[in-house]
């Protein structure tokens, strides 16, 4: 029986090295101690910071260097934990962490209300006569704009204490699905007993063995099923939280209080679902074309992760992965193909599965260090993807953490899958564009086609669970087992449509997705592969100045509000032309594999 290795028998080379971090637990304790250290000389400034500009100059210096310790010993610690989540040291280490984060905010937790009560001019005179305050413009901009939401320094200091409890659903939720829960066993195409994991789960259900994806799907949901009102109970604490927070705010609705902290218009997130829903049909033709080519009399939800075309299951090794993947990007030119090389050099990525590692794939990183991959690497191309797309978001990051200062070097999410996502569809380019016959070049096609369905379609769904979930509890309903489950089968239904049988345990799959406790987020990558179809076709099309323009939008940080920022790369993403013209390009891809398959 195959199984997982641990954690010691990873090779070194296959690690991302977080020696550079901190060499062993004694470095991250130095840290520490000089973390508490900092934060005291920051509390003891905070009584007279506002008293004038020097004064208030000094605190936001000393949060700096308090924050930048902060975020150093969490990147560490979460990826230290992330690497196995069963090892009790790291466990402890990152329990550490998550308390440091609660005393920070309680200390700070009066800044911004202190900062409130006085007008913005006098504010705006502090940065004009402090030259490093300078780059805090932006920052105290979207101050002022949540003034009416931010309470008095007694709630702010209760909701920041409360903070660790009251976000520690995801935490729960994914101790319970990567550490504890156990999928069972099942029989893969060579009838040898494998583990079922969550890692592994991805290649089951795309075997060309229709019991083995159909197997590997209803072992999967049956452990989550066992757990379905463990999970409930977490995801609802996140709802619900989300729900009180946005009264207490005194914003309308859970969805404005997450939008609006980035001038995000609630009417952009309605013309996502809207667009989409206007153009199901599509996503239906495309299920139908899948359902004709797989010969199907009945199509499955366990049919939709198995390639149409039996070359796309072929294996790339990460080597394969690496060279295809530099090949493709260096059409941004030389200074982003020598990042890219740095970080498959220098020890960015931890490539492949193994026991007790979280699943799934992340880019982090903070000011003090170079950006970190997770990755569960199993050699299909689906990986090479990921990997591409987490590569996007680390040399973004590299790039604005290069160019900014530390106020202004992180860029807000609504803009985070912009770049990774540009790098899947120039990926796709260049695989398409390097094939050399009808059949490799009809699996580009088919990949393209399935990052469309995944990321536009499919993510535009979990926006509407989302949406609907918080909209139930913000009309004073309470979330049940049964309503979640009984929502995200009936979108299902919606979303596949009637020439596809919607399987039952679909209805918990809702409790596998760990982005639904990072609220109001996957919204962004539908909007995200929209604005990188744009995106991908003027560096393709070579059109003059696109690149250098792209590349001071990869820059630019957290210097301006999104919508501002997209303006760089001339978008406007107030109506909804951006969204249809995506969709039109998944009808025309659809159109070109037909015409290309059927062609005789």
């Amino acid at each position: 029986m195959e199984k997982l290795i641990s954690r010691s028998e990873v090779k070194n080379e296959d690690k991302w090295q977080l020696e550079s971090i901190y060499k062993n637990i004694d470095e991250f304790n130095v840290d520490l101690d000089k973390f508490q250290k900092e934060l005291v000389k920051l509390t003891e400034l905070e009584p007279n910071f506002l008293k004038s500009s020097k004064n208030f100059k000094d605190y936001f210096m000393q949060d700096e260097i308090v924050s930048r310790l902060l975020e150093k010993l969490t990147i560490y610690a979460s990826c230290k934990n992330d690497e196995d989540k069963t090892n009790s040291t790291y466990q402890e280490l990152e329990g550490i962490v998550t308390n440091l984060y609660s005393e920070y905010s309680e200390k700070t937790s009066k800044i911004i209300p202190k900062i409130l009560q006085e007008e913005k001019s006098l504010i705006t005179s502090y940065l004009t006569k402090e030259e490093e305050l300078k780059p805090y413009k932006y920052f105290f901009d979207t101050i002022f704009e949540k003034k009416e939401h931010t309470l008095s320094e007694e709630v702010e200091k209760v909701i920041a204490m409360y903070s660790p409890v009251l976000g520690s659903s995801g935490n729960i939720s994914s101790y319970l699905t990567n550490a504890d829960l156990n999928f069972g066993i099942i029989k893969d195409e060579q009838n040898k007993e494998v583990e079922l994991s969550e890692s592994n789960y991805s290649n089951y259900i795309k075997s060309d063995n229709r019991e083995v994806r159909k197997s590997a799907f209803k072992k999967l949901y049956e452990a989550y099923e066992s757990v379905k009102n463990t999970l409930t109970a977490t995801y609802t604490t996140t709802v619900n939280n989300n729900s009180i927070t946005a009264k207490i705010r005194n914003y309308n609705s859970s969805i404005e209080m997450f939008l609006s902290q980035r001038k995000i218009p609630t009417i952009l997130y309605d013309n996502l679902i809207k667009v989409v829903h206007n153009n199901l049909s599509v996503l239906y033709d495309y299920y139908s074309l899948k359902k004709k080519v797989l010969n199907l009399d009945e199509y499955h939800l366990y049919d939709s992760y198995v390639a149409m075309l039996k070359d796309s299951n072929k294996l790339y090794s990460y080597d394969d992965a690496k060279n295809l993947i530099i090949n493709a990007l260096s059409i941004y030119g030389d200074e982003y193909k020598s990042i890219l090389e740095k970080a498959f050099n220098e020890g960015w990525i931890d490539k492949y599965p193994n026991k007790g590692k979280r699943s799934g794939a992340y880019s982090t990183g903070v000011y003090d260090t170079h950006p970190y991959i997770l990755l569960n690497y199993t050699n299909t191309y689906n990986d090479v993807s990921t990997l591409a797309h987490e590569l996007g978001h680390s040399i973004h990051s590299y790039f604005t953490m290069k160019n900014n200062p530390y106020i202004t070097a992180n860029y807000p999410i609504f803009l985070a899958e912009i770049a990774s996502t540009t790098n899947e569809l120039l990926l796709s380019h260049y695989m398409y564009e390097h094939s050399n016959s009808k059949e490799e070049k009809l699996t580009i096609l088919n990949e393209k086609l399935d990052l469309f369905k995944a990321t536009i379609f499919r993510q535009t769904m979990f926006a509407e669970f989302e949406q609907k979930a918080h909209q139930y509890v913000d009309s004073k309903n309470v979330l049940t087992c049964d309503y979640l489950c009984n929502l995200y089968y009936e979108l299902n239904k919606e979303y596949f449509g009637d020439n596809v049988v919607v399987d039952d345990e679909i209805k918990y799959e809702w409790l596998r997705i760990p982005h639904f406790y990072t609220s109001f987020y996957v919204y962004q990558y539908a909007t995200s592969l929209s604005i990188a179809c744009y995106v991908a076709q003027n560096i393709i099309n070579k059109e003059p100045g696109f690149t250098e323009k792209y590349l001071k939008f990869l820059s630019s940080g957290g210097t301006n509000y999104p919508l501002e920022v997209l303006k760089i790369i001339d978008i406007d993403l107030t109506d909804t032309k951006i969204f249809e013209s995506a969709i039109a390009e998944f009808s025309k891809t659809l159109e070109d594999f037909k015409k290309l398959y059927f062609d005789k």
